[in-house]
């Protein structure tokens, strides 16, 4: 049986992200998991149990529930988060709140969900978002988490255009919700909407395309080898990243096997590469795989690390010169993972 702390890089407990179905009731374009309405993949309740049962056995942090559309199997949903609750876990949900289609409708989804267990709720929306679910859905929904104190976080999507912008937002939510609430359980994070495609460029505000003036500000990946997940058609993924479903490395196992967690932990802490995406992070890999071959272009194309990473892994010129020059990457690999490790354990000790 795998040791708990095996591999707890980074001194970080890891998260078990839970895909109950890849089904949505929004089919966004470039959406990160592949989600849409006609995609019925799902797993099933003693399969979501048995994820929880392994990831408290390995000293797991934390439980998400996302997709796809997790309320969707509202039943199994419930019941997992109870479950989770009872294992002692903190638990999250991701959700774009087509559930809220009133105010009593809203509470009553929020109540159920709280009383279950639930203690963070996080709500999706932007301009692909709001073409199938209503952006009064989601003020319905953030005044019914509120109302009922629990941890609420809107992630925005950010483009060169938004039509749904965090200063309007927090407005409508300042105007409708006692301030004290807003202070003590909200916040609202603005993310890219990134091409799920390496090679087209998205449209996003000044600055936030990535180049040699600012390439110094990227960091590790904290999502690979950090949350694993369980996926809607039962393989489990080293990472929770978009587009991780087009990206065969990054499934390391399957619910189908007796201790899927296990061997996923053992497949990816084993793998170099993703130490590297951890430690060194995919836009800093793909800069050096660059000054190694002039051919591969990477400057002002990606504002999301996710897209980076999808270029590594599909693009044939990235990937054969990463491969042939990485012995030079692993010591950049060693020092980070000794500076990581070194700075992990000052910071314990005080």
């Amino acid at each position: 049986m795998l040791h708990k702390n095996y591999y707890m890089l980074g001194h970080v407990q890891r998260t078990l992200s839970i895909m109950l179905t890849y089904q949505c009731t929004a089919q966004c374009q470039y959406c990160g998991t592949f989600s849409s309405p006609n995609d019925k993949n799902k797993i099933d309740l003693q399969t979501a149990i048995s994820a929880i049962d392994q990831a408290k056995e390995l000293d797991f942090g934390n439980i998400v529930f996302t997709g796809g559309e997790a309320t969707i199997e509202w039943e199994s949903l419930v019941s997992s988060i109870k479950y989770a609750k009872s294992k002692g876990f903190p638990v999250r949900l991701v959700t774009n709140a087509h559930w809220a289609s009133s105010d009593d409708q809203a509470n009553a989804k929020i109540m159920e969900l709280k009383a279950a267990g639930l203690d963070e709720i996080n709500y999706s929306t932007g301009n692909q978002h709001i073409k199938f679910i209503p952006l009064s859905n989601i003020y319905r929904a953030i005044s019914a988490s509120l109302s009922n104190r629990l941890t609420t976080v809107l992630i925005i999507e950010l483009h060169k255009n938004s039509l749904v912008s965090k200063d309007k937002v927090q407005f409508e939510i300042d105007r409708l919700i006692d301030s004290d609430l807003i202070k003590r359980y909200f916040k609202i994070i603005e993310s890219p909407w990134m091409p799920t495609n390496p090679d087209k460029v998205g449209e996003y505000p000044s600055g936030l395309l990535k180049n040699k003036s600012n390439i110094d500000s990227c960091t590790g990946c904290d999502s690979v080898l950090q949350t694993y997940v369980l996926q809607g058609d039962g393989r489990i993924s080293s990472c929770c990243g978009l587009g991780m479903r087009m990206i065969p490395e990054l499934q390391d196992s399957s619910a189908t096997r007796e201790v899927f967690l296990e061997e996923s932990i053992k497949s990816s802490t084993n793998d170099w590469f993703k130490l590297a995406l951890k430690y060194i992070g995919p836009e800093k890999i793909l800069a050096w795989a660059a000054e190694k071959n002039k051919n591969i272009v990477w400057e002002d194309m990606y504002a999301h690390r996710c897209q980076s990473c999808i270029r590594i892994y599909k693009d044939r010129e990235v990937r054969s010169t990463i491969k042939e020059h990485f012995r030079e990457l692993v010591a950049d690999l060693c020092f980070s993972i000794y500076l990581d490790e070194k700075l992990a354990l000052i910071s314990a000790n005080r």
